[in-house]
């Protein structure tokens, strides 16, 4: 009965695994062509490249090369689209600006304030070289303030440990007193 049964299962689960349905095909819409809605014509331009580290792998590093970009131009423009390359102008920080009124007004004004700024650091200077001095004479007088505090100290306490001596006795004919 298993046999039968199992037979039973197999015979629909062949019968659809057999059948499929094919694709439907698809098709895509015709474009016309550009060039048959206006006449363009092709044109490479070149653009030259830096060496550079690939981003995808540092291990890798390309050489400067060129590159070629297709472009697609209505048919009256010029033959060759030409580029120029990077190192036929000068930067900005070489070629300098062209001269010009305002400009040197400008550069005047900065060489005055450059000149006040030196004149303002050289006071600068001399005052704190004087301030310098002043200081280490300070320190000097305070040094010869406490030397000698420490010396009228010392006197005070010797004569404060010293016996009193006993009163000289003046008679007052011996004394006279003039006025």
């Amino acid at each position: 009965m298993t046999v039968r049964f199992s037979g039973l299962l197999l015979l629909p689960l062949l019968a659809t695994g057999c059948t499929s349905t094919r694709p439907a095909a698809v098709h895509a819409p015709e474009t016309a062509p550009v060039a048959a809605l206006s006449p363009t014509k092709v044109v490479e331009t070149r653009y030259e490249v830096r060496g550079y580290r690939d981003p995808a792998n540092p291990a890798v590093r390309h050489e400067p090369h060129a590159v070629f970009r297709r472009t697609r131009v209505p048919l009256n423009a010029a033959d060759e689209l030409a580029t120029a390359p990077r190192t036929s102008a000068p930067p900005a920080s070489v070629a300098p600006l062209p001269a010009s009124a305002e400009l040197a007004a400008e550069l005047a004004t900065q060489r005055e304030i450059t000149g006040a700024i030196r004149a303002m650091q050289a006071s600068v200077a001399e005052t704190e070289k004087q301030m310098q001095e002043q200081y280490a004479l300070l320190l000097r007088q305070s040094a010869e303030v406490l030397k000698a505090h420490k010396q009228m100290e010392a006197g005070r306490r010797q004569e404060q440990s010293a016996p009193a001596a006993a009163p000289v006795a003046t008679t007052a004919g011996s004394a006279a007193a003039t006025w």
